[in-house]
């Protein structure tokens, strides 16, 4: 017969069980902890400090830094700081800094200062969660940390350097020490970050990457995250890599007409864009599908696309939020409605070798 859960503790009982000489009981006290200080307590929240600091398990000490910044917890920066800077344990201190990243404010010299100096820190989980804090909270700095990062001796924290500038510069206007950075990452050798470098400069405009996009799109190379695999779909597509074209259609379409792709749709306003008939005449059919979802999806496709000849029938959708979903019709809408939208019209003129698979 199955036990029934227990019941979420007191403010009462956490508080004392955040004492309790076994280490299970802690671990369980913690979470009802953590529930307490996301509600704004502040006993739960001054609790959650000592246990940062006093803790003697090490994976007490680690939640509790995750508990306090999911909490918000501005008045917990002291507790962090200290534990940021001299916890025996990595762990600990790499969740200090997760943490001050998020509570932390820029303008604190304390907090400035355990993050910069870990940078530069030995264990390669401090190098990338301070990169990942320093871009979030020191932004006006950010270049000079990043262009260093991406000469780190750790393939992950180099991956990162360039997924935080992409974040960091999304409007494409890149920096030109972190354009030169990212060129010499396409040789990297790892296909992560070599996709990574090429991804940031797709979306600034610069096909110097196109190889490892059109080889992330062929074979999924460097693609282990699946935003990455997304990503270099959409960039395929807005930097009109016809290279792409034969790993786009079988993403799009399968190798028999039915695809199970979890990027099909991406794949299909890549396509479009790219001027492939089918794509896009597959898209305008989806506006009629059956399902709401189905019908939703090729909305906002036609509006990624810009597929103009879709606008009357996304027009026809407006104010009928059982067609499709109201946010998607507007968002179409608006993209569709750009005078200086490109309209991806198919070129008569292309190869028949990058015509779409049949």
């Amino acid at each position: 017969m199955l036990g029934l859960s227990p019941l979420p503790r007191t403010l009462a009982a956490a508080l004392r069980d955040a004492g309790d000489k076994k280490t299970q009981v802690r671990v369980s006290a913690l979470r009802d902890l953590a529930r307490w200080a996301s509600e704004g307590n502040r006993e739960a929240v001054d609790r959650l400090g000592v246990v940062l600091v006093e803790d003697p398990a090490p994976g007490v000490r680690a939640d509790a830094a995750l508990a306090l910044a999911d909490a918000g917890a501005r008045s917990a920066v002291a507790a962090l700081v200290r534990c940021a800077k001299g916890d025996d344990e990595v762990r600990v201190r790499q969740m200090a800094l997760l943490a001050l990243g998020e509570v932390g404010q820029a303008d604190d010299p304390e907090v400035a200062a355990v993050i910069e100096r870990s940078l530069s820190a030995r264990e390669p989980e401090l190098r990338f969660q301070a990169l990942i804090a320093h871009a979030h909270l020191l932004r006006e700095s950010a270049e000079p940390a990043l262009a260093h990062a991406l000469g780190d001796d750790d393939a992950q924290v180099r991956y990162v350097a360039l997924r935080l500038s992409e974040e960091r510069w999304s409007d494409g206007d890149l920096p030109e020490a972190l354009v030169s950075a990212a060129k010499a990452a396409l040789d990297d050798l790892a296909a992560k970050v070599r996709l990574a470098a090429a991804l940031l400069l797709g979306r600034a405009g610069d096909a110097s990457g196109a190889e490892v996009i059109v080889a992330a799109i062929d074979s999924g190379r460097g693609a282990d995250e699946p935003e990455d695999a997304a990503a270099a779909i959409e960039v395929a597509g807005r930097l009109g890599l016809t290279a792409a074209r034969r790993g786009l259609s079988r993403r799009a379409f399968g190798l028999l007409g039915a695809s199970r792709d979890p990027f099909a749709w991406q794949a299909r306003v890549a396509l479009a864009r790219l001027g492939d008939e089918r794509a896009r005449q597959a898209i305008v059919r989806g506006l009629g599908a059956w399902s709401r979802d189905a019908r939703t999806m090729a909305v906002a496709a036609a509006g990624s696309a810009g597929l103009r000849e879709a606008l009357p029938l996304v027009a026809a959708m407006r104010g009928a939020p059982d067609r499709a979903e109201e946010s998607a019709v507007e968002e179409a809408l608006a993209l569709l409605s750009e005078p200086d939208r490109i309209d991806a019209a198919p070129d008569p003129g292309q190869d028949d070798e990058h015509d779409s698979a049949p």
